[in-house]
């Protein structure tokens, strides 16, 4: 190899291999001329061995990125060159446009297993869409053919089309006084959710489902002489249906159900419907309401009370830069007290207290801090981490530079519409159970 600051160039049109085009997610390419197809399901995968020579050409499916493309390459450098093959200095990089795609390529040098090779990036971003190439070989006679590979494929941004477990956004939502940008969410199974004062209303093909917002004020209010059931049907069905016979469910089973149904009558237009309630305990009461045509379609979409508890997930809205300007936090913790199991005496406390704090800015900069204590036998330790850098965000998507060890992080992104407001979910993809539920700071 001549030198290790290698650049893929792209050649002119001119010199494009002539051969049948293929087709493959949303693109359309030429394949590489003595080259062997390996797989084109999860990825595309062309690779040619002579001798010790090798060259591995990999294209992977189209995905919802972020719109910046240096954030979206550095997202797949990580991923497809640097954690896989431990590189640790930044690599060699150019940007370019390329029939309306902005495109950033990094290469490396790679050795392994004795082995010396180049490990080359490149990553492709229109709008929010991203697409990347990865190009793996050991000798400069395959630069043309990569070259040219990649300058004759054909990413058409038309034909992308989310995953199923991604809900689509209304793309051009009108205005609306929710207070976030985007206030409605499809979802692939038909489901679409759109917030109001008082709860989160969930449309299906004549079904609505009402995901009731926490409320503390109502929550203590209860009497310890009425039952769950009885306490917020007459708060909260009662007040716009009229249902004759309402039945509460009697079966016994932990958790402990609390659900109440009947045949009922809209206040607000007259038609008859069919009304089922269940409270849901998860950090307050969760009140669902279902209001169907009739008992016969309540039932096939829900034959068990436990089968309205998936419809918490449809609280989900996609984010903009502008709904989370400003400072967010949260605050968590707790504690055990140890006694000696033979006296019975007292022998210390151990606790933890954390604190998370989220600050973003109009000029694309953020700033966070995590603080910790952490009591043992009257003995307590802190720590914090500050983080300053560059944010983008894309629906269900943050990107964040200089987070640990200097890297840029992705987190998985959502607003979660609650009495008064929303919260800011944001999840780091690399470790889900790393989640901060922030609330907007007043």
């Amino acid at each position: 190899m001549k030198h290790i600051g290698l650049f893929i160039t792209l050649l002119t049109s001119g010199l494009l291999l002539k051969a049948q085009t293929k087709q493959y997610d949303i693109f359309t390419y030429t394949p590489p001329t003595g080259f062997v197809l390996k797989e084109q399901k999860q990825r595309l995968l062309y690779e040619k061995t002579e001798g010790n020579s090798f060259c591995q050409l990999y294209v992977w499916p189209a995905q919802q990125g972020s719109n910046d493309p240096d954030a979206n390459f550095k997202t797949d450098w990580d991923y497809f060159a640097a954690k896989p093959y431990n590189l640790a200095n930044e690599p060699d990089k150019q940007t370019e446009k390329q029939n309306g795609w902005d495109v950033v390529t990094g290469v490396g040098p790679v050795t392994k297993d004795g082995t010396n090779f180049i490990v080359a990036v490149s990553t492709f971003t229109q709008n929010n869409i991203s697409w990347c190439a990865i190009t793996i070989f050991n000798e400069e006679k395959y630069v043309p053919v990569i070259d040219q590979f990649l300058l004759n494929i054909k990413a058409d941004s038309k034909k992308f089309t989310r995953s199923k477990t991604e809900p689509v956004i209304n793309a051009n939502p009108a205005a609306n006084n929710t207070g976030i940008t985007i206030s409605t969410t499809n979802f692939d199974d038909g489901w679409k959710a759109t917030p109001t004062s008082d709860y989160v209303q969930v449309t299906k093909a004549g079904t609505e489902v009402r995901l009731h917002y926490i409320n503390s004020r109502l929550d203590d209010s209860r009497p310890n002489t009425i039952d769950a059931p009885e306490f917020y049907w007459s708060h909260i069905v009662q007040p716009a249906f009229t249902v004759s016979s309402p039945q509460k469910w009697s079966g016994v089973e932990y958790p402990v159900i609390y659900f109440m149904q009947g045949n009922a009558v809209n206040k607000q237009t007259g038609k008859s419907c069919y009304v089922a309630m269940k409270v849901i305990y998860e950090g307050g009461a969760r009140v669902v309401v279902v209001i169907t045509p009739d008992a016969n379609t309540y039932q096939q979409q829900f034959p068990h009370p436990n089968d309205i508890n998936k419809m918490t997930i449809y609280n989900k809205f996609a984010v903009a830069a502008k709904d989370i300007i400003g400072t967010w936090n949260k605050a968590g913790g707790g504690g055990v007290e140890y006694y000696n199991a033979y006296t019975g005496g007292y022998t210390g406390m151990s606790a933890i207290s954390t604190t998370d704090e989220f600050t973003f800015n109009t000029n694309n900069t953020y700033q966070s801090v995590h603080n910790s204590a952490n009591t043992n036998s009257g003995n307590t330790q802190f720590s914090a981490l500050k983080y300053n850098g560059k944010f983008s965000v894309s629906n269900w998507e943050l990107m964040a530079t200089n987070r640990v060890g200097g890297k840029t992080k992705k987190f998985w992104c959502q607003l979660e519409a609650v009495k008064g407001g929303f919260i800011l979910v944001l999840t780091d993809s690399d470790y889900e159970p790393l989640k901060y539920i922030l609330y907007k700071k007043k």
